[in-house]
């Protein structure tokens, strides 16, 4: 048995399309490492991005550190894979469909995970259902939306621990969801697992 098998999680980031429930997420892939030090932890994520002129694409992209990609609002834990080349092979097998207006992301993110149940080998402790992963991400902000007010309080009394590149508005105190994305950085947003 192979000991400090990489992580596979599902991504959150925000949308950009306002007032729609279902869209209120971008869906995405991040792999990287069991052990997470206090440098970087560098990854991949894998995803289908809507490009204006393009259309539907997938992306890999490697990244410096999967915790603090640009924008991420969370990470949740659902597989310690076996076989990373089979579960790469899985997500880029997944169909890119155009002209749809059903599909989107969290379809691509749905299919593939259907994908990955079905294969059986290329992740091994998992969580693979995609309503319980569908569901997770409003009960983990309610949960988070307290801690992000107490952070963002202690910042607005001591800008100090702001530091110079990061602003909060008055708003954070409100904690909408675009507030706990402006926050994110300053937060230690915990990953969630199953496993």
């Amino acid at each position: 048995m192979v000991a400090n098998k990489k992580r596979l999680y599902v991504a959150l980031y925000p949308s950009g399309i306002p007032n729609n429930e279902e869209r209120k997420y971008h869906w995405g892939f991040l792999v990287g490492p069991k052990m997470e030090g206090g440098g970087d932890v560098p990854g991949k994520r894998y995803h289908v991005k809507n490009n204006p002129v393009k259309g539907w694409e997938y992306q890999e992209v490697n990244l410096p550190d999967i915790r603090t990609t640009t924008t991420l609002l969370a990470r949740i834990l659902i597989a310690k894979i076996e076989d990373e080349e089979r579960l790469v092979a899985i997500i880029r097998s997944i169909p890119v469909v155009q002209n749809d207006p059903d599909w989107r992301c969290r379809t691509w993110l749905a299919h593939a995970l259907a994908a990955m149940t079905k294969d059986g080998k290329a992740v091994g402790t998992s969580e693979l259902d995609w309503h319980k992963i569908e569901a997770l991400p409003d009960d983990m902000l309610q949960i988070k939306r307290p801690l992000v007010v107490t952070k963002a309080r202690q910042i607005l009394r001591d800008p100090d621990q702001l530091g110079t590149c990061l602003r909060i508005s008055k708003s954070c105190l409100d904690c909408s969801y675009e507030d706990i994305s402006a926050v994110r950085r300053l937060v230690a947003w915990t990953s969630w697992a199953w496993l």
